[in-house]
């Protein structure tokens, strides 16, 4: 799988209160342009985990059975 990334078009930047819109990759993408000091990263870094969980759980349920519980594979 190849992922290609297009030149950044004109637009404001993402704040916290875009961000349950945003993909998961946007959050990613706001929280590593975000200094590692700022208030809102720990949100930011909550609400990107959050939204891979789909992610996560539809490989955990794929390799499920092979000797390690679900629950510990998400």
């Amino acid at each position: 799988m190849t992922v290609t990334q297009s030149a950044p078009a004109a637009q404001k930047p993402a704040t916290i209160s875009e961000a349950p819109t945003d993909s998961a990759a946007d959050l990613l993408n706001a929280m590593a342009a975000m200094p590692a000091d700022h208030p809102s990263r720990a949100l930011l870094r909550d609400r990107a985990i959050e939204a891979w969980l789909p992610l996560a759980r539809h490989l955990a349920h794929r390799y499920s059975g092979r000797g390690e519980p679900t629950d510990d594979l998400i």
